[in-house]
């Protein structure tokens, strides 16, 4: 395995339910680097999470170097000036207000902190190519101090499926605004013609939003065919995917889809909302790509997969494939220690 030749250390939200937070762990993961966790609120922080971030930069040793999740980084504003001189690395799966899905004024803080402390911090990773122009273009980042590593995804078993009648649609993100439920289940609530079930598997961080998803399900009728399971543990996770016979997701982002990753690595057709530059990409032999927000067309590729088994079993091969060729930890531990040398 490549290591750095300086220690490290991985500053991270005590909560890793949200891609950010998983790709900044999973990097971690690969050259064993050390993570630790920081109390407080993020992306927003609040008092505490200033007083951790101070903390814990306080108590580094002199030659280690700090990896920040760019999630806590805003808790690091006042230490900013000090970022360069240790060398610091943002760890970025995409710009911070586009992932957090807050209200405007909120959004508008974190734009503002960001560019605040990404102008000092000398290197970043991020976790796709459009992550890193959307850096770039709302960060005011130069594209050169931005090094691209795809995380890696794990060796999975393949889905067994349903076995019907009907399809089980797997959606996993945690419950926030950012991972756009609500739309997923609009656009299902044009296909009640059809026989299918969702689960949306995630934690429930914003109980509010989580409350709101449970009502728009009951307001489009849809009670009966969507459940909500945290899986909180790897077993039940495991479960989910297991049963599905494939997965949906209308969040939209410029971020590494790593549950996307995750299905195309158990050999699941897939259905999202990004744009050409989505990564991984999605062949369009193993799914669907819809433009962000477009219920319209995002229905129509679930429909033909719902309703189509025999489709939906060639496009479960063709994920299966897809999902084979995705990037490997040894090519992905290469890249992350070549970056922090």
């Amino acid at each position: 395995m490549p290591v750095p030749p300086p220690p490290f250390v991985l500053f991270t939200p005590e909560s890793a339910d949200a891609c950010a937070e998983l790709y900044a762990r999973r990097l971690a993961a690969l050259l064993a680097i050390p993570v630790l966790p920081l109390a407080g609120r993020s992306p927003l922080a609040d008092d505490a999470a200033y007083a951790a971030a101070r903390g814990a930069w306080e108590t580094l040793a002199p030659e280690t170097r700090p990896l920040i999740a760019l999630s806590v980084l805003p808790a690091f504003a006042p230490l900013a000036p000090q970022l360069g001189a240790r060398r610091a690395v943002v760890v970025a799966h995409q710009p911070l207000a586009e992932a957090s899905g807050l209200p405007e004024a909120e959004r508008e803080w974190l734009a503002v902190a960001e560019r605040q402390v990404l102008a000092l911090a000398p290197d970043l990773i991020a976790s796709s190519e459009a992550a890193a122009e959307a850096i770039v273009r709302e960060a005011a980042v130069p594209r050169g101090r931005i090094t691209v590593i795809s995380p890696p995804t794990p060796a999975l078993s393949r889905a067994r499926g349903s076995g019907g009648p009907g399809a089980a649609i797997l959606a996993k993100a945690a419950l926030t605004p950012a991972s756009a439920h609500e739309l997923l289940l609009a656009t299902l609530g044009r296909l009640t013609d059809l026989d299918w079930k969702l689960c949306i598997a995630g934690a429930t961080p914003d109980a509010d939003y989580a409350a709101s998803l449970a009502r728009l399900a009951g307001e489009l009728g849809l009670v009966a065919r969507v459940r909500f399971a945290a899986a909180a543990d790897e077993e039940e996770r495991e479960a989910l995917w297991q049963g599905a016979d494939l997965f949906a997701l209308a969040a939209a982002g410029h971020g590494y889809r790593m549950a996307a990753a995750a299905a195309l690595k158990r050999g699941l057709p897939v259905a999202i909302c990004g744009d050409a530059a989505t990564e991984p990409p999605i062949p369009p032999e193993a799914g669907a790509v819809a433009p962000p927000g477009d219920c319209a067309q995002l229905a129509r590729a679930l429909r033909r997969l719902i309703f189509d088994h025999e489709l939906r079993g060639e496009m479960a091969e063709a994920a299966w494939r897809a999902g084979a060729a995705l990037p490997e930890s040894q090519a992905s531990a290469g890249r992350l220690a070549t970056a922090l040398a």
